[in-house]
């Protein structure tokens, strides 16, 4: 009690029984399927390794995540199937049954039907099984077993010795053995070396029913047995025995259609009657407290927070706690704020005060609360109870305001004043604790330790005690009295911090600096020897007997303002504030949260005696709505798993791609992501990275992400989940990629195009020499050309026999004097003229030959003969080096004898519209001309340096030819 104020009390004694309530699971939820606004019927459930449910329905598979259904289609879209069974082999691969007698895998995230040559079964699927070898089995509605060894499907049927072909379920033994759950009973199967053996267990052996609908590992080689009439059994296949619960025997419930062990508890499913519970450690059998009380319930599982999932048509999937959150009411329905005080005892009953101030035991049984109250004499609504305490031998204490403790007999109902110590009597008592033989009093007067013997039973055996004051725990206003594993007693004081009292000697934890708030609320000890205190304003602390570490928003709690602190069964650190439970992990840091969402209404925690344990260590706290017990479900995780859902590149599902390489303009990623959490899955917090783009960490409650234009590079995308945004112990899931360089970016690339460049400049300043080199070769041979042909103009040969020619010419035929001078002068200028240029017309260059055929046909008469072969256009589309038609007529009238019996012919022609083709007869002289051969390899030398193609001459024992490369 956090107020202290004096009250006025009378003494009245009553105990009476009122009207039974029946209890409640707390925080229900409910999550149909439609299609078309019509409810699709769940069949199976199924939890994959993973931890995603799956639900098999008559609109086929589909995955659940706590908040949505995403239907598994088919990979052809037209095909459809209502689900019987699910499974997941040790590989991971998904194998789903249907009603038809098909099977498909899930490949891809779609349903691809297999199709063994042996065919499928033609009756409905009801389970799958593994067996150690990695044979998969599966049994089916009228066909027996079958089994596929090795890509080879068999059946075992009623031929082979099965009672029934009619099998509703299966279960493996620890050695191999297949049990088959048929119409007639238990079949042991076994398929080695190609034998198969059957051996049967039916009603003749102990089994109640010959039907059998479900069935369930119990381990140990003991299997729960689930019938169609006769309730439940247990075979021990050791030992071949059924052993028939007490509860069992006379079962009225109908048809058991499913069974799921979970929270130390046989959860039982049946065919319009709802959902039982059988504790095993009490052999009591309960109607779960639900909403569905008459409904067909076809099947169960458990995820990886503790919940329970039902299927149950039309509500689609119902989530429940179990055993995890109860909720008893209270009959006379007392205003929960009034309720100052709640205790469990060991018989499993619940104590607690009303607005009157009077004592309820609160009893259930079959989900029925019934309720016996007390009113202490000397008690009144006037005087707040403040604390309740069982000690070692089951007596109630109790402690008030102003008037000191009673003690209470639990069963008689009798009771006392504890008058021992006189400073207690009549004081106001702020909390009652103990451990072991010890109880621990704190009041406004100081402090008691008792110590319990077993005379102390009886109520009315005074006790020992031993008083501390002020003096030495440095306040009288003591919230809580805690004694640790080390026999050290620790004080949660109102303002002087921690006290902690070890043989003597007192110790004082009060420094503002490591203890922001120094009103301490609760203390506990957790299983590694740490302290652990509430405070009022500061959140928690941890003390390790040399460091304060402390807890509060940013570390996960939902809030400051707390009330006291409890160690649960499993180590957990559990904080009780007004709107739930902060679930602490001491190990890892990880907070879960039972709130709203769990159906927890306001908790009164302004009266910390309100918040208790009961003999198993389960929180029991005080809601607007009853008495509400929080036990932490044992092997669960209470935290999200992040998931990557899908990789999309552009619009594309990557699917089951193996390559995580993509090409350079494969960059548009969008990540679809989840943290797996069937609690509360509203209340995940998600951060994000993509490594190698930006490695900072981005907070969303998004569940998708795009990336749009990556650049080139190696790159991580990672997703953490957290139930708050503190990610230092988050599940994590990543991807790792690789965006290829574009080829042009590449290094080899680059240096191959540095190569082919620095080559392509190499070739050029090569070439450019050649070019400057040939230039120089064309320059040196023109000056020599200029030079030979200079020669030629004044070769005095030439001008002698020129000359000669023409004074015969005046003298003999004056009249073609001056055409002959003139034809001279021509040829001359055009030596002149034509001298500097590399090429010339074909027209120009057959001009210039004209004019020295003509002088040189003065000379020689019909005994030389030009035929020229070429048409007018022809002459102006080519070109050649000057002068080279006039150096070849020259080199063959030096080198031919000319006579009017054997004239010299030079013909001028075009061959393949490539060459000039210039060829004489051949008339060889009686002495051979010698010379140097300057003007054909002029010819020649010239043409290397203008173009590529060689100049070709030809000759035999009748011709000459020349063919020079016409250019253009």
């Amino acid at each position: 009690m956090r107020r202290v104020l004096p009250y006025l009390l009378t003494t009245v004694i009553t105990l009476s029984y009122i009207c039974p309530v029946e209890a409640q699971i707390a925080g229900d939820s409910y999550f149909q399927l439609e299609k078309d606004k019509k409810q699709i019927q769940i069949n199976t459930l199924f939890k994959d390794n993973i931890g995603y449910l799956y639900a098999g329905t008559d609109n086929g598979l589909y995955k659940f995540d706590g908040e949505k259904y995403t239907r598994i289609d088919f990979t052809n879209t037209e095909f459809n199937d209502t689900v019987t069974a699910i499974y997941q082999d040790r590989k991971g691969l998904l194998w789903v049954g249907f009603n038809s007698g098909r099977i498909a895998n899930v490949e891809n995230n779609k349903l691809l039907y297999i199709n063994p040559e042996e065919g499928t079964p033609q009756r409905k699927i009801t389970a799958f099984l593994q067996d150690k070898e990695d044979n998969l089995w599966f049994s089916t509605q009228g066909e027996g077993i079958y089994c596929l060894k090795k890509n080879i499907l068999y059946v075992i049927d009623v031929e082979d010795g099965l009672s029934d072909g009619s099998v509703n379920s299966m279960a493996i033994t620890d050695n191999g053995y297949i049990i088959a759950g048929t119409d007639q009973g238990l079949n042991i199967c076994s398929f080695k070396n190609g034998q198969k053996k059957i051996s049967i267990i039916g009603p003749a052996d102990g089994l109640p029913d010959y039907i059998v609908t479900a069935m369930v590992s119990a381990g140990n080689n003991m299997f729960w047995i689930g019938l169609q009439e006769n309730g439940f059994c247990l075979f021990d296949f050791n030992s071949k025995k059924v052993l028939v619960p007490e509860v069992s025997k006379h079962w009225e419930h109908g048809q058991i259609n499913s069974m799921l062990l979970a929270q130390n508890i046989l959860w039982v499913a049946t065919q319009g009657n709802g959902f039982y519970k059988y504790v095993l450690n009490g052999n009591v059998l309960e109607k779960a407290p639900d909403n569905i009380f008459d409904k067909t319930i076809n099947s169960m599982i458990e995820d990886m927070q503790g919940n329970i999932w039902l299927s149950a048509h039309p509500y689609g999937l119902i989530r429940t706690h179990g055993e995890s959150l109860k909720l008893t009411p209270i009959p006379s329905s007392p205003p929960f704020e009034h309720i100052h005080v709640v205790l469990g005892d060991k018989d499993g009953s619940t104590w607690i005060s009303n607005k009157e101030n009077e004592l309820i035991k609160l009893t259930t049984k079959n989900n029925i609360t019934k309720e016996r109250k007390l009113k202490l004499a000397g008690v009144s609504e006037k005087t707040d109870i403040t604390s309740l305490y069982q000690d070692v031998n089951g007596n109630i204490w109790v402690g008030l305001i102003g008037k000191g403790i009673y003690i209470v007999d639990p069963f008689t109902f009798k009771y006392r004043i504890f008058k021992e110590n006189s400073l207690f009597i009549n004081s106001t008592i702020l909390s009652i604790t103990g451990n072991k033989n010890n109880v621990y009093v704190s009041s406004l007067v100081g402090l008691m330790v008792i110590e319990i013997t077993a005379e102390n039973t009886d109520i009315n055996t005074l006790c020992r005690f031993t008083n501390y004051d002020n003096v030495s725990t440095g306040t009288n206003y003591i919230y809580n009295i805690f004694k640790d594993s080390k026999d050290r007693i620790w004080f949660a004081t109102d303002g002087n911090g921690l006290t902690m009292l070890k043989g003597n000697h007192f110790t004082y934890y009060n420094d503002r600096e490591k203890i922001k708030d120094n009103r301490i609320y609760s203390v506990a000890e957790d299983r590694n020897g740490n302290i652990w205190f509430s405070t009022a304003s500061a959140g928690i602390y941890k003390f390790d007997g040399k460091t304060f570490t402390n807890y509060g928003v940013n570390e996960g709690l939902s809030d400051l303002k707390l009330s006291v602190l409890k160690i649960d069964p499993s180590g957990n650190i559990i904080i009780v504030h007004k709107k739930g439970l902060d679930i602490l992990d001491p190990v890892t840091g990880d907070i879960s949260y039972v709130g709203g969402s769990q159906g927890i209404s306001n908790i009164n925690v302004e009266d910390l005696g309100a918040i208790s344990t009961d003999t198993s260590g389960n929180i029991m706290v005080s809601t607007e709505k009853g008495i509400l017990t929080y036990s932490f479900p044992e092997h669960s995780l209470q935290k999200p798993t992040a998931l990557i859902e899908s990789i999309k590149l552009f619009l594309t599902d990557l699917g089951n791609r193996t390559s995580n390489i993509f090409e350079h303009d494969e960059n548009n990623f969008t990540f679809s992501y989840t943290g797996l959490y069937y609690s509360d899955p509203e209340k995940v917090y998600y951060r994000y990275t993509l490594e190698g783009f930006d490695n900072n960490w981005i907070y969303t409650t998004d569940r998708s992400k795009n990336f749009p234009k990556l650049g080139p590079g190696v790159y991580k995308f990672r997703i953490q989940a957290s139930l708050n945004k503190n990610f230092s112990n988050a599940s994590e899931d990543s991807y790792s990629f690789t965006i290829k360089q574009a080829v042009y970016k590449t290094w080899w690339f680059l240096l191959g195009c540095a190569v082919i460049l620095i080559s392509l400049i190499y070739l050029y300043v090569k070439h450019r020499e050649r070019e400057l080199k040939r230039f120089q070769t064309l320059k040196q041979e023109k000056i020599h050309f200029q030079f030979e042909m200079l020669r030629s103009q004044i070769n005095p040969h030439f001008l002698f026999n020129s000359f000669n020619t023409l004074i015969s010419t005046i003298e003999d035929e004056p009249h073609l004097a001056a055409e002959y001078a003139e034809q001279l002068s021509d040829f001359f200028r055009n030596i002149v003229n034509q001298r500097d240029k590399d090429a010339i017309s074909l027209a120009e260059e057959i001009e210039t030959l004209n004019s020295y055929a003509f002088l040189q046909k003065k000379r020689y008469g019909d005994s030389l003969r030009v035929e020229i072969n070429i048409s007018e256009e022809e002459k102006k589309k080519y070109k050649i080096p000057p002068l080279s038609l006039q150096l070849l007529m020259e080199n063959a009238i030096k080198h031919n004898a000319l006579s009017e019996v054997n004239p010299l012919i030079i013909n001028i022609s075009i061959a393949d519209d490539a060459y000039l083709c210039i060829k004489n007869n051949i008339n060889h002289k009686n002495k051979k001309q010698t010379g140097a051969g300057m003007g054909l390899q002029n010819i020649v030398t010239r043409y290397d340096l203008l173009t590529n193609k060689p100049v070709r001459i030809l000759h035999d024992d009748h011709l000459f030819t020349v063919l020079l490369p016409l250019l253009k």
